[in-house]
């Protein structure tokens, strides 16, 4: 399970694209807080504990190991990208391809996200 001080990053998850264009992001933070932003307006919470574990636990998954850094579509048409940043790692998706442990961490943080 990843470990992080109070103010740091433990992940940040970028959406973007589709017909509309969206733009929007999900940071979860070392101190259980949860900022996100949807074109422009902010807004920060703070998880619960167990929300914040199971989002460690995510985190935390060896199988997350396994994935490219990559999962693009380039011919497909007006698919949200997913841009996470976690331990290091930046990795891009369209989720035109399963990967179990980063499907799992999207929907976890995709929760956060206005509808």
């Amino acid at each position: 399970m990843p470990t992080a001080g109070r103010g740091q990053k433990l992940v940040t998850m970028s959406v973007g694209g589709g017909f509309a264009g969206v733009r929007r992001e999900v940071v979860l933070r070392g101190d259980g807080t949860v900022r996100t932003s949807d074109e422009g307006d902010t807004e920060v919470r703070r998880t619960s504990a167990a929300q914040f574990t199971q989002l460690r636990t995510l985190l935390g998954d060896p199988a997350l190991d396994d994935v490219p850094a990559s999962t693009v579509d380039k011919n497909a048409a007006d698919l949200f990208r997913y841009t996470l940043r976690f331990d290091g790692r930046t990795v891009v998706t369209d989720r035109s391809a399963e990967r179990p442990p980063l499907d799992r961490l999207i929907d976890a943080l995709d929760k956060w996200l206005p509808a």
